[in-house]
């Protein structure tokens, strides 16, 4: 069973089915065990007042005038037993019957081996319930002693068929299975209904997903509704934005890649077909292609170490461990580590760190990168007698703010908005790039920003540039 929806067409069937079910079997227990009792304490009444009566009429009679009324006390006992639909018989202490309201009499017979006349003679209460000899109904008997004198006189002896009560149950059970069944089509035909209008919609949803990964439609969900099926379409339908911006990003960033790569692919295979045409017989000739060649395959080496460095970013900022670090000390460490690299000529170099502790939650690792690219962006174009300064400051409770600044040429103004962009240099485009592709402050960029940061550039021509980049505090 696949389908929701017969799923949910099954669960109502249940909800619906074993409560009734089970109340119905509870209710029909309860009223029989009801029933039952009250006929019991019925019968046992009915059985102590005739055998006062017995007493009355009978017994007493025999002791005052010496006459009995054994044939007006019979009469009573033909008369009552049919009105309350109960037989009525005195049983003397021997279990012998000597008065029967039956229509077959059966004075005279002993049934002293009868279970609850034994229970009466030994001076208890006794009772049982049992089938007729046809097996049509069920006959229930009470046996109740009656003293005189301070010993056992007789047995009251009532016995009744259960017929209307097990009619009475019977009607009550063919009730319950009509009204159960009528429950249970309202709630098939109604959960048809809902789980028809659940299932339309999702199965619509399916078939519009289907279609779009199959590249055959453009995922455009219209599902109505407010509920959480027409949150899903929505989802899905940013989802598939979502999945274009990025298919859009990854055409242009292939094709800017393709682009750049272009270049230093073209210069080496120009440069070994001019070695093949001869060249190479001139030494100065060919050492100088050969370092053409050297050149270009560096820049290409590092080149395509950068792009796997970018396709990395997303990959480490979801499996990345961060690091509730002080801020201030990972700068001061990174810098200890860094500085040292960059060539003797450089310009001057400051920092400006607060002396209290600053706790972020970062990858140091990559936060070392981004200070390492704006660093070594600063310091190429800022000329030795230049300077360059990096600030740490605090910005609020919540963000950490670290500026990197130079007194360099600065970035034209309609450079400004590209900085950022993959493959983006300030060099003329018929200059051969001598210090890297483009990839730097791209990378810088996506470190900060996956973690919750932001990366901007100020900058006026002339005087210098300012990178700044804030994260949010631990």
């Amino acid at each position: 069973m696949k389908s929701i929806r017969w799923k949910f067409m099954l669960t109502c069937f249940l909800v619906v089915f074993l409560p009734i079910y089970f109340l119905n079997r509870k209710a029909i227990d309860s009223f029989d065990d009801f029933t039952s009792k009250a006929l019991e304490d019925e019968m046992t009444s009915h059985g102590f007042m005739i055998g006062e009566q017995y007493k009355a009429m009978v017994l007493n009679s025999h002791t005052k005038d010496g006459s009995t009324r054994d044939k007006e006390f019979e009469t009573l006992l033909k008369i009552y037993g049919p009105k309350v639909q109960s037989r009525f018989r005195i049983v003397s202490p021997k279990g012998i019957i000597l008065f029967d309201s039956g229509k077959k009499s059966m004075n005279g017979v002993n049934i002293a081996n009868r279970k609850e006349i034994a229970m009466a003679m030994t001076g208890k209460y006794g009772a049982r319930w049992a089938l007729s000899e046809d097996r049509s109904h069920v006959f229930y008997y009470t046996a109740s002693p009656i003293d005189h004198d301070g010993r056992l006189a007789c047995i009251s002896y009532v016995s009744r068929h259960t017929g209307p009560i097990t009619k009475a149950i019977i009607k009550m059970a063919l009730d319950q299975r009509i009204a159960l069944i009528c429950s249970l089509a309202f709630a098939v035909i109604l959960s048809a209904i809902v789980a028809q209008t659940l299932t339309r919609r999702l199965r619509r949803l399916t078939r519009s997903a289907m279609l779009y990964a199959q590249g055959k439609a453009i995922l455009d969900l219209q599902v109505g509704g407010n509920d959480e099926i027409a949150q899903l379409g929505h989802a899905v339908n940013h989802m598939a934005s979502e999945i274009e911006k990025r298919n859009d990003y990854n055409r242009d960033f292939i094709s800017a890649v393709m682009h750049e790569l272009k270049t230093p692919i073209t210069a080496i295979r120009g440069a070994a077909e001019v070695l093949q045409q001869g060249a190479a017989e001139k030494k100065e000739v060919r050492d100088k292609f050969l370092s053409n060649i050297r050149y270009e395959s560096d820049r290409l080496t590092r080149m395509v170490g950068e792009l796997n460095e970018l396709t990395k970013l997303d990959a480490d900022t979801l499996r990345g461990h961060r690091e509730a670090v002080d801020y201030c000390q990972c700068i001061e460490d990174t810098l200890e580590r860094l500085v040292p690299t960059f060539d003797e000529k450089h310009a001057s170099f400051s920092i400006s760190i607060p002396g209290e502790p600053i706790a972020a939650l970062i990858m140091p690792g990559r936060i070392e990168q981004v200070i390492s690219n704006l660093l070594e962006n600063a310091f190429r174009y800022t000329p030795p007698s230049g300077h360059v300064e990096l600030v740490v400051e605090q910005d609020g409770d919540s963000i950490v703010r670290t500026i990197v600044r130079d007194n360099g040429p600065g970035i034209a103004p309609g450079n400004m908005d590209k900085v950022f962009d993959k493959f983006f240099t300030t060099e003329p485009k018929d200059v051969p790039r001598e210090y890297g592709s483009g990839l730097g402050l791209a990378i810088a960029r996506n470190i900060v920003e996956n973690h919750q940061g932001r990366i901007w550039v100020e900058s006026e021509p002339g005087k210098g540039t300012c990178f700044y980049f804030t994260l949010p505090t631990a």
